[in-house]
């Protein structure tokens, strides 16, 4: 069974960022950054246990352990076969132990569909997640729902997020008490907060 660490890295983070000393004079409005590189702690921390997995795909599903993770693939065991599987083709992925309460949370959205989009539309600046709004909702413990481009849809809250994934607890299953998926941000196309952030949350996100 996988013991996590990227919890204590979070929180580490957190308290250096903490201890920041305010700037002086006027505060000049930044996108604030997403956390260190967590995803791969994540999925180092699966690989080394050989925890089962699922792996969601535009192709299809997977269901493997993974062998070794990579900047641009992972190397996934699939029926006991090395299986090279690059992040771009990825939707999201989470834990055998989870397969239940993510059957059970899953939701649709009718009409989405994007296949055969040329890349160029695909991947467009338009379709990128916003920093902020991702950092206000996970600090304002703020539901959100989360649109995938194969009509998947995820309500829940946000334990932390990178460049290029966003881990979101949906229930309280699983073998640590919370049931989450790792969502793959390239293939978002919809976030919905749930709930209106407070107002100084715009002003302090920094913080």
């Amino acid at each position: 069974m996988a013991t996590d660490t990227t919890d204590a890295q979070v929180k580490d983070a957190e308290k250096i960022a903490d201890k920041s000393p305010p700037s002086k004079g006027k505060k000049k409005h930044r996108d604030p950054t997403p956390m260190p590189d967590v995803a791969r702690m994540y999925i180092d921390d699966q690989a080394e246990a050989q925890t089962p997995m699922v792996f969601v795909t535009r192709d299809g599903v997977l269901q493997a352990t993974v062998a070794e993770s990579g900047k641009y693939q992972h190397l996934l065991n699939v029926d006991g076969k090395p299986t090279p599987v690059s992040k771009l083709k990825l939707e999201y992925h989470y834990k055998q132990v989870d397969a239940d309460t993510v059957a059970e949370k899953i939701g649709h959205e009718v009409g989405v569909d994007t296949e055969g989009l040329p890349a160029s539309l695909l991947y467009h600046k338009d379709f990128r997640l916003s920093n902020r709004e991702l950092w206000v909702s996970r600090k304002e413990l703020i539901p959100v729902r989360f649109t995938m481009r194969g009509s998947a849809q995820f309500t829940g809250l946000i334990e932390w997020f990178t460049p290029h994934t966003v881990k979101l607890n949906i229930g309280l299953q699983g073998e640590d008490g919370t049931a989450s998926v790792i969502l793959h941000r390239h293939a978002v196309m919809r976030l919905d907060l749930l709930e209106e952030p407070k107002e100084e949350s715009g002003s302090t996100a920094e913080e």
